[in-house]
């Protein structure tokens, strides 16, 4: 299959059956995709002590419940595809050290399963799987240089230039997270000083919030928190004395107009704004999309960072690059999986 072929059937039912993974540090996502399509969907938690050896059968278990769930057998399965943390090596299919999975270090995830299953199987990153989906059936579609980027409880990136996952020696490019900021700003947990994820993710803006509780200076936002709570619960006795503030908290916060919960965000909008003229600046986009859960908050966080975007960028890059927002939600990993197969059979992988 090449790349016109793919280009004409990704919407249509001639593409072969594939199974995605979404390994992520709380849960297993498998399902049975055809193209875009999910025919099946399976979510196992990962519990605690999420070891390979935990872990590796669950995510065996998973397909097979995909599978049974799907109507289908694993001979009519073309390919497998896992999208997991990073750092890992795709070409290796050798998953390094995701800090958010303890124990996994050197892990030859692929092997295992093309063994067990018998079936082509590939590895990516799970923001690269992520960009993937989005040029191949979702806000990318018809674009071959586009640059994906995830907000949420950290910031990831993805980055397809001229219809090919942009993966570097060792498998590690598109940390789009980790590009410095702030030159003086918050440590990051990558080590790094000021990266945009520790200034824009929605674990910065909680910790700011909640650093700001600390210290005494967010009386009314704590104030407005607890209410909710109170409100979700419907009970003054169960409330937590202790409540900790999420960035879904200080979204509507700040949609109630509490000038921290404001500021926090514009802050955050603003790192994210510089963080966007780096990307038209270094690799000049057709598309740049915009996913994640934090970017839920609409434009009180989009609008500030188009500004920046708009009076910080260079007249001819910026004017090739359209800014949008990812189409397919939650099940992008699993759509980005399934598609690592129909990639490397184009010929591009």
């Amino acid at each position: 299959m090449n790349q016109d072929d793919l280009a004409e059937r990704q919407t249509d039912d001639e593409l072969p059956l594939v199974i995605g993974i979404d390994l992520g540090g709380t849960q297993i996502r498998t399902a049975v995709l055809q193209g875009g399509r999910l025919l099946s969907r399976i979510s196992l938690l990962c519990g605690e002590n999420a070891t390979p050896e935990r872990i590796i059968p669950r995510m065996f278990q998973a397909v097979e419940q995909a599978l049974q769930s799907a109507g289908v057998t694993l001979q009519q399965i073309a390919g497998i595809g896992i999208g997991a943390p990073g750092p890992l090596n795709s070409h290796a299919g050798i998953v390094y050290c995701p800090p958010n999975l303890p124990g996994w270090e050197n892990v030859p995830l692929r092997a295992l399963f093309s063994d067990h299953f018998e079936r082509p199987t590939y590895l990516e990153n799970d923001a690269n799987v992520a960009a993937l989906a989005e040029s191949l059936f979702g806000a990318g579609r018809g674009s071959d240089e586009i640059v994906y980027l995830t907000v949420s409880t950290g910031i990831g990136g993805g980055i397809i230039s001229n219809g090919k996952i942009i993966e570097g020696i060792r498998g590690t490019a598109g940390e789009l997270g980790h590009m410095t900021i702030d030159l003086h700003g918050e440590r990051c947990n990558c080590g790094n000083i000021g990266c945009l994820e520790a200034l824009a993710s929605g674990t910065a803006m909680a910790r700011q919030a909640n650093r700001a509780i600390a210290s005494g200076q967010g009386e009314e936002l704590l104030a407005y928190a607890f209410q909710q709570q109170k409100e979700a619960k419907n009970s003054a006795e169960s409330i937590d004395a202790h409540l900790h503030v999420n960035a879904s908290m200080v979204a509507k916060a700040a949609q109630a107009g509490i000038p921290l919960a404001k500021e926090i965000i514009a802050q955050a909008a603003r790192a994210l704004g510089f963080g966007l003229v780096n990307v038209i600046h270094i690799f000049n986009p057709e598309v740049i999309i915009l996913g994640g859960g934090v970017t839920q908050m609409g434009e009180m966080l989009l609008a500030p960072a188009r500004h920046i975007v708009e009076t910080r960028t260079m007249q001819i890059p910026k004017e090739s690059a359209r800014i949008v927002m990812a189409e397919l939600g939650s099940d992008v990993g699993l759509i980005g999986a399934g598609a690592l197969h129909y990639y490397h059979q184009s010929g591009r992988g």
